[in-house]
Order: C-alpha cells, then structure tokens, then sequence
C-alpha cells in the first residue's frame, strides 16, 4: 500500500512539472546531436550515392559494414549491427554487465563521461524542484537548484563508482572464472550458459542497487539540505536496509513499466517500414517520442523515491 500511495504521488508530481520534463528532453537531444552529426557525415561520406544506403535501407549490409570498418576511426568505430533495432536495448545492458563501456574508443568515454557529469547536474534542478509545494516550475529555480547541489551529488557519483568499480573488479572476474572451471568440466554448453545468465542478473541487480541507494542519498542531502556527502551515503544505505520491500518494490514497478515501454518501442518501431523519407521520420519521430518516455519515467522514480522517503522518514 505504501508503494501504490507514493508510486501516485510522484506521477501526479511529474505530471505538475511536465515542462521539466520537456526541457530534459531538448537537453538531452541537444547533447546527442553532438554524437549524432559528426557519424550522420561519416556515413554519408562513406556511402555517398552507391547502392550501399538503399541496401543499409532494406536490411543491414554486412560487406558495406567491414569495408566502412576497416577505414573507422573514433566514434565510427562504434557503427556496429547491435546499434540498429532492438539488439541496441540488449548491447547496452549487456555492456553496462560487464562493464564494457570502458573498453570503447576516448571520444565515446569523454562524451559518456559528461553525459554523467551533465546528468549529475539536472539532477539537483530535478530534486529541488520536486521538494517545492505547491511545484512550480521556471528556469531560474531548475538551474539555481542543479548548481545548489552539484558538488555533493558530483562527490556523491564518485563514491558510487567505487561500488561500480568493486562489482566490476571482484564479482565480474570471480563470475567469470566460475564459469570458466563449469565450461571445462561441463558435457554440454546449458549448465556454463545458464550460470552465465544467472550472474549476469545478479550483478545487474547489484548495479541497479547501488543506483538506487544513491538516489536516496541525493534525495536526504535536498531534504535536509545535508552537508556530509559520505553521511548522506550512510543514511541512504541505513534507509533502504530498514525498508527493503518498500524501496525496492516502487524502484522496480517503475523499472517493470520501463521494460513494458521498451518493448512496446521495439515492436512497433520493427514493424514501420523505413525504405521511404516517410517511414525514415516517422520511426525518428517514434524514437523521440521513447526517448521522452524514458525521460519522463526517469523523473517519475525521483518524485516517487522523494514521496516515500517524506512518507517513511
């Protein structure tokens, strides 16, 4: 009942700070438009007027693809099969898995990089803009509370990495080398695959954890406009540990509609055929408009999380 209550609170909040959420939405598209062109012109210098684009249209050209490999540098190296349908939903979170990510060329890091600095940032214009009754939402407030709070929820994002990073060195060599000993002694592939899958949610569900905690570690510093960034960790772990079925059920209703949403994407954007200009907007239109979802589902975990902290505490 407590997870319903406050689940409705915060996307009647959401619903009140609509123009928040537009914003984020032209922010982020703004920022991947800096990612966008530069491989919009390596692909169109690439393909030029050969029939490669008309078969890039129908379906993926392979041959096309390890010639424009083989000339990639930087960001075109990142041009792969898996970023085109639903393969790029699933390379993403198998990156995120096994911390990937890391692997990818220096322009893709540093973009990535300030994409997190940037989020860390609207995050405070988020949070600070939820605590306010009645919501009100203007520019000046939304930035003077991003820059209020920047600095501890950029120290905030650092202390997470550590987690990120314990996960990344200790359980994803540990798992893998498990699996490695099953492998060997195994008679069929099933048991290494499906001890593989089985590590690979565990380790996404720590990730996903550990995200969670600091949402509430960011949540406790603007509601008690807290100082101590490392006793904001601290009480952020001590609250989720004391309200486990509360916290975890309203953060995973919210990510179970995250998933009806991407699969609802995924169908309907496989069956828009996009051979012609029509079809080729109306997808990119369909894909702004997912985007804008997931924003808005982004923001709606915040306003809930806030709720149910207020609720609770």
């Amino acid at each position: 009942m407590k997870v319903l209550l406050n689940f409705i609170k915060g996307f009647k909040s959401t619903g009140k700070a609509a123009k928040m959420v537009v914003l984020l939405f032209i922010i982020n598209l703004a920022f991947s438009l800096v990612l966008a062109v530069p491989m919009y012109h390596s692909l169109k210098s690439s393909m030029g007027k050969s029939k490669a684009g008309e078969r890039m249209a129908k379906g993926f050209d392979y041959l096309w693809w390890e010639e424009f490999q083989d000339d990639s540098k930087g960001l075109s190296t990142t041009f792969t099969p898996s970023i085109i349908g639903p393969g790029a939903l699933l390379d993403n979170v198998e990156n995120l898995v096994h911390m990937r990510k890391l692997r990818l060329p220096p322009v893709i890091l540093i973009a990535g990089l300030l994409y997190i600095i940037l989020h860390t940032f609207l995050a405070g214009g988020i949070l600070s803009l939820f605590i306010q009754r009645p919501i009100k939402f203007t520019m000046k407030s939304f930035f003077e509370g991003a820059g209020h709070y920047f600095i501890r929820f950029f120290l905030l994002m650092l202390i997470s990495w550590v987690f990120f990073m314990a996960i990344s060195i200790f359980l994803n060599s540990g798992f893998s080398s498990i699996i490695d000993n099953v492998s060997r002694k195994a008679l069929t592939e099933k048991e290494p695959f499906f001890l593989g899958l089985f590590f690979s949610a565990l380790i996404f569900f720590l990730i996903l954890f550990i995200q969670m905690v600091f949402d509430y570690a960011r949540i406790n510093i603007v509601v008690e406009d807290g100082k101590n960034v490392f006793k904001s960790a601290l009480k952020a772990f001590s609250f989720v540990f004391r309200h486990p079925g509360s916290t975890l059920g309203l953060y995973y209703l919210i990510f179970l509609i995250s998933l009806a949403v991407a699969g609802i994407y995924i169908l309907i954007k496989s069956i828009i055929p996009q051979s012609a200009f029509i079809g080729v907007f109306t997808a990119f239109l369909f894909q702004q408009t997912f985007i804008f979802a997931v924003i808005w589902l982004r923001c709606w975990l915040y306003s809930s999380q806030l709720e149910l902290y207020r609720y609770l505490e």
